[in-house]
């Protein structure tokens, strides 16, 4: 067993390899290890204008971290009498409804698992945010025209919505806001000071900008002219934190709810919260659903994990109780492979050497694609799988997530080419051809959608989505 000097020497190695070879402005690293805080460091800059470094202190958007700390409340008020996991939503909220009647059957614990049936959030509107009060509750009134996907139990989809909803519950319940309702009973009893879902009330001063890729002059960085904000979104995605408070949160769940001399929660919350929900279909350590947290195993270890990706930011928590331990990782943009680093970090945690840092392909082919064109990185791609695959950080995500970011720049053209070499190198990942045929979809050519499509359905014939396309063509 490693010692934690060997530990700590080992993280500033592999971190700062990792950001050598990554477009990366800024990340913050956050390390507990036997129920200890043993590493709390930033690396890079808060903003890439004004070169001012990270450090432990600098706070970040959290995205979809945030929802465990929706759970960690309504577990709060269920212990309080004021929530029932099984009771209908439309108890703690009549003004709730859908464009069907099945809405009337969702209760507390569906949403929580993501089995309700809800869509997912397509428009967060982070360019005109709101910032009152009442903006959460119209937000859940204005929900009238969408649909369920499902009955209500049948199956896992992961819903932002959902989340929006809990928060308004919690508001409804507790006679808060729900901003204060989580400031008082969460994040100040864990002396998460600088921690807030309400951006007007977080430090200027420590807070990082979100960074995205500019397109429009070949493969650079910019600073995001938005911020991800919206209060009627808080929920699901606006706390910032930093990871020295992040790791106090950790400590807590590590404790079954104690932190110091402080409780947020019983022992038995606990073990509903990660207990397996409903299965995710994902790969890794995702493979199963609590409430809000997501249940596997990292190399035979149990790991309890969230992750987070809005614009400029992307974030991912992971406790491994069975040993006392949790990572927290946060980056002020949103395009590195941040599970990729969490990786490398866990391993060195539980004492496995680290894998080592590799450029990562997808950044690698979008740079030459723009920097150049598409049959150069075309040609290059087909040169690296022949040859030297393993000398890159290779994942199939990567290449999704920038063709979408792509697709929302309107550089459809690029986003069509990214994926076709992503196919390329990656032909049985069914959730490529899907994004191919959106691109094409959105391009006009309706034949080349569908194709794509049906590719897609081909070869993951549970993807819903796909056929729903497939027959409306």
């Amino acid at each position: 067993m490693e010692t934690k000097n060997q530990i700590i020497e080992n993280l500033d190695k592999v971190i700062n390899e990792y950001m050598a070879k990554q477009p990366i402005p800024g990340l913050a690293v956050g390390v507990v290890y036997d129920n200890e805080v043993i590493y709390t460091k930033g690396f890079g800059v808060k903003n890439i204008e004004t070169k001012e470094p990270v450090n432990e202190y600098s706070l970040f958007h959290m995205a979809s971290v945030s929802k465990t700390f929706v759970a960690t409340g309504i577990m709060q008020l269920v212990e309080q009498g004021k929530i029932k996991l099984d009771s209908y939503l439309i108890e703690y909220l009549p003004y709730f409804e859908l464009k069907d009647d099945r809405y009337k059957k969702i209760t507390i614990r569906q949403m929580l698992n993501h089995i309700s049936g809800m869509p997912d959030e397509e428009g967060y509107e982070w360019n005109k945010p709101q910032y009152d009060e009442e903006a959460l509750e119209r937000y859940v009134r204005n929900l009238k025209d969408k649909g369920l996907m499902w009955e209500p139990g049948e199956k896992f989809a992961y819903s932002n919505i959902a989340f929006e909803i809990l928060g308004d519950a919690i508001a409804k319940a507790s006679g808060m806001s729900f901003e204060d309702y989580m400031k008082e009973h969460i994040l100040n009893v864990l002396q998460m000071k600088e921690s807030n879902f309400l951006k007007p009330l977080v430090s200027k001063e420590l807070l990082t900008a979100p960074h995205v890729l500019d397109f429009e002059k070949g493969y650079r960085v910019k600073v995001s002219e938005v911020f991800p904000y919206n209060r009627a979104h808080g929920p699901s995605s606006t706390l910032c934190s930093n990871v020295v408070e992040l790791c106090n949160y950790a400590i807590a769940y590590i404790n079954e709810g104690r932190f110091q001399e402080t409780k947020i929660l019983e022992p038995q919350s606990y073990s509903e919260l990660w207990r397996e929900q409903a299965a995710t279909g994902w790969a890794g350590y995702t493979s199963e659903v609590g409430l809000a947290w997501f249940l596997g195993e990292y190399k035979g270890v149990k790991a309890r994990s969230h992750s987070g990706c809005d614009t400029g930011f992307l974030s991912n928590l992971v406790i491994l109780p069975e040993i006392k331990a949790a990572v927290a990782l946060m980056m002020n943009c949103d395009y590195g492979p941040i599970n990729y680093i969490g990786s490398n970090i866990m391993d060195i945690v539980l004492g496995h050497k680290a894998s080592g840092i590799k450029e990562n392909l997808a950044n690698y082919t979008l740079e030459i694609m723009l920097n150049k064109d598409f049959e150069t990185a075309m040609k290059e791609c087909s040169l690296i799988k022949e040859a030297a695959l393993e000398a890159y950080y290779v994942n199939a995500d990567s290449f999704y997530y920038i063709a979408y970011e792509l697709l929302e720049r309107k550089k459809i053209k690029e986003a069509i080419e990214l994926l076709k070499i992503s196919i390329m190198l990656f032909p049985e990942k069914s959730g490529l051809y899907h994004a191919l045929g959106d691109m094409y979809l959105e391009s006009g050519h309706k034949e080349l959608a569908l194709d794509s499509y049906r590719k897609s359905v081909e070869l993951n014939p549970d993807n819903m989505n796909g056929k729903k396309k497939v027959c409306k063509a």
